[in-house]
């Protein structure tokens, strides 16, 4: 069974529906085979409609395929080449293998999972509930979503609660 990695990669296909949903041609099943819908921001969907059309590729074809147009099984080093382009790595890292991360794509505190969080991390700071993050993460139990409340701070918590009812019943 291939992991979630294989469904972002094969987004193409159902970027219109924004949903996870098994793709059994690349044996990848959703986890308790719970199918949801992910939003995605629209200016993505463009940027992977006009990847499609320069690939000239069907709905059913992956977006970042390996060259064998299969799912590309090298997702780690993909991960730390788009953290070292973003200018991430934290510079400590050396691999088993003597490479630095302050010398090229080697950190090791990026990896796939990661993007989950900072997915649900993100959404939660910009003011989404969490029940609908619950939903879209495919989580039963609300208190595997509260994880990631854990260093969310809302950009405005003072403003909020100064005109709570506490400060109100404290002025007067």
């Amino acid at each position: 069974m291939r992991s979630v990695r294989t469904v972002h990669r094969s987004v193409l296909g159902a970027f219109a529906r924004k949903s996870v949903t098994a793709k059994p041609i690349w044996g990848f099943v959703p986890k308790n085979w719970e199918e949801r819908a992910v939003p995605l921001p629209t200016a993505f969907i463009e940027q992977l409609r006009e990847v499609r059309e320069r690939r000239r590729a069907s709905p059913a074809q992956l977006v970042f395929p390996n060259a064998k147009g299969n799912p590309d099984t090298e997702n780690d080093m993909i991960v730390t080449r788009v953290a070292e382009r973003a200018k991430l790595n934290c510079g400590q890292c050396i691999t088993r293998h003597g490479n630095k991360c302050s010398e090229g794509p080697h950190c090791q505190h990026y990896f796939l999972h990661k993007f989950r969080h900072t997915f649900a991390t993100e959404h939660l700071r910009h003011g989404v509930d969490i029940r609908t993050l619950q939903a879209w993460m495919g989580h039963r139990d609300i208190k595997s979503t509260m994880v990631y409340l854990k260093g969310v701070q809302s950009k405005d918590a003072l403003a909020k609660v100064n005109a709570g009812a506490l400060a109100a019943y404290v002025a007067s």
